[in-house]
């Protein structure tokens, strides 16, 4: 059973996510902000990060990001950005940005529960 890590400060979202996912057999563990997602990641070495951008600061997910990707052991974690960063600043994203980004996959909020298990399922090679 492969292992998830939310890392968002809306906690209502992060347990509807963790609900649907453990409905799909994953296990879940959520974080609510950067620095206690970067913890969890070390402690647990998930298979993939679901990451928000605007936590306490507007860029705070792009910043956990860039940290994971640099971490020697972590780096190698798929990490799906799940943000409404576009909607709020008119500013977009696409996969083509990764570079930027450090991020496998970069996904618009709200996102249906099937579009992002067929992500993590693509992600996590199943």
């Amino acid at each position: 059973m492969a292992c998830i890590l939310i890392i968002d400060d809306d906690r209502e979202l992060a347990y509807a996510l963790k609900i649907a996912l453990e409905a799909r057999g994953y296990s879940v563990e959520c974080a609510y902000d950067g620095e206690e997602g970067l913890r969890k990641a070390e402690t647990i070495r998930p298979d993939l990060i679901i990451l928000d951008v605007m936590m306490r600061t507007k860029d705070e997910g792009f910043q956990v990001s860039y940290k994971l990707k640099n971490h020697p052991e972590l780096r190698s974690i798929p990490i799906i950005i799940l943000t409404s960063v576009g909607s709020v600043t008119g500013f977009s994203f696409s996969t083509e940005d990764e570079d930027y980004l450090l991020a496998d996959e970069l996904l618009e909020k709200p996102v249906r529960p099937a579009t992002l298990v067929e992500r993590i399922k693509t992600l996590l090679k199943e």
